[in-house]
C-alpha cells in the first residue's frame, strides 16, 4: 500500500512538472498565434475607420471580397497561388525526387551533392529574390550569357512580361528550396530495405520501374509532408514577389498573390489613391486561413490513406 502511494505521488509530481514546463510555451503560443487569430476573425465582421472598429458589419466584408473590384483581384491572386503550388509540385518536388533517386543509386559523393542542392535553402527568400532580380534584369548576367551562347538576342524582359513573370518567380522559388525535397526523399529512400530493390532487380525491374512502382509508394509519408509544406508555403507567398515585382505584383498584377493583396488592403497600397480597408483585409485573411486549414487537413487525410506499411 505504501509503495502504491509513493508511485501515485511520484506520478502526480511528474505531471505537475510537465505542466509547469509546458505552460511558458503555451503562453507564448496563445499570445502570438491564438490571440491574433481570434482578433483577426473578430475584426473581419466590423467596419473599420482607421485603426478602430466602429460598426458591426456582419458578413458584408466577405460579400464585398467576392464582387468587383475586389473580386477581380481575389480571383486573380487565388489563381496565381494555385499555379504557384502546381509549379512547385512539378519543378521542386518532382525534380527533387529524380535528383534524390540518382543520388540514392550513386551513393559515392551523395553527401557532397546533397550539400550543393541544399545550399540555396540556407539563404533568405529576400536575398534570393534580390539576387535573381539582378541576374534577370535587362543587361544582367543571364542576358549576357544567353546572348553570348546565341540563345537570345536583345534585351531580356522576362520579369517585365506578364506572360513569363509568374513562371520565373516560381522557378526562383523552386531553386531556393530544391534541397529540401532532395534531403527528405534521400532520407526516405535509405529507410527502405535494400532487399526489396535487390528482389526487384532479380525480377528484371529497371531503375524507372523501381522508382515508380516500389520507391514512390513507400515514400508516401515524405511526399505527404512535402506536399503539405509546399501548399502552406505557396499560399503564404510574399517575400519573393515583394522583392522581385513589388507589392502590386507587377506587371499589371500578373504576379499578385493573396498575401500581397492582403498587404495592400491592410497598409493602404491598393488602388490609385492608396486606400486602406482593414475590414476587407481581415476578411481576406480569414478566407486564407480557411483555405490553408481545409487544404492541409484534406492532404493529411489523403496521404495517410495511401501510406504503405511493410
Amino acid at each position: 500500500m505504501t509503495t502504491f502511494r509513493r508511485t501515485s505521488s511520484l506520478k502526480r509530481t511528474q505531471q505537475r512538472m510537465a505542466v509547469l514546463f509546458i505552460l511558458p510555451a503555451l503562453a507564448v503560443y496563445a499570445l502570438f498565434v491564438l490571440y491574433p487569430l481570434a482578433m483577426s476573425l473578430w475584426g473581419s465582421v466590423f467596419v473599420w475607420k482607421g485603426l478602430r472598429m466602429v460598426e458591426f458589419a456582419g458578413v458584408s466584408n466577405f460579400s464585398r471580397l467576392f464582387v468587383f473590384p475586389s473580386g477581380a483581384r481575389l480571383y486573380g491572386a487565388l489563381w496565381h497561388n494555385t499555379a504557384w503550388f502546381l509549379g512547385i509540385m512539378v519543378f521542386q518536388n518532382g525534380i527533387g525526387l529524380l535528383f534524390a533517386w540518382l543520388l540514392f543509386l550513386r551513393d559515392k559523393g551523395a553527401a557532397f551533392f546533397q550539400s550543393v542542392f541544399f545550399f540555396p535553402a540556407v539563404l533568405s527568400p529576400v536575398i534570393v529574390g534580390a539576387l535573381w532580380r539582378l541576374l534577370l534584369a535587362p543587361g544582367g548576367v543571364v542576358e549576357w550569357a544567353l546572348n553570348g551562347l546565341g540563345l537570345h538576342q536583345g534585351s531580356l524582359t522576362v520579369l517585365g512580361n506578364s506572360h513569363t513573370a509568374l513562371a520565373m518567380l516560381i522557378a526562383v522559388d523552386a531553386w531556393n528550396w530544391m534541397g529540401l525535397p532532395v534531403l527528405i526523399y534521400t532520407a526516405g529512400l535509405r529507410q527502405i530495405s535494400g532487399q526489396i530493390f535487390e528482389a526487384a532487380k532479380l525480377d528484371g525491374a529497371g531503375n524507372a520501374r523501381m522508382l515508380f512502382s516500389i520507391a514512390l509508394p513507400l515514400l508516401m509519408p515524405a511526399l505527404g509532408t512535402l506536399t503539405t509544406l509546399s501548399f502552406i508555403n505557396t499560399f503564404n507567398q510574399f517575400d519573393i514577389v515583394y522583392v522581385m515585382q513589388g507589392v502590386q505584383g507587377n506587371p499589371s498584377y500578373s504576379t499578385d498573390t493573396l498575401v500581397t493583396y492582403f498587404y495592400r488592403l491592410a497598409f493602404g497600397a491598393e488602388g490609385a489613391v492608396g486606400i486602406t480597408d482593414i475590414g476587407l483585409a481581415l476578411a481576406l485573411g480569414t478566407l486564407l486561413f480557411l483555405i490553408l486549414s481545409i487544404g492541409t487537413l484534406m492532404m493529411l487525410r489523403f496521404f495517410d490513406r495511401r501510406t504503405v506499411q511493410l
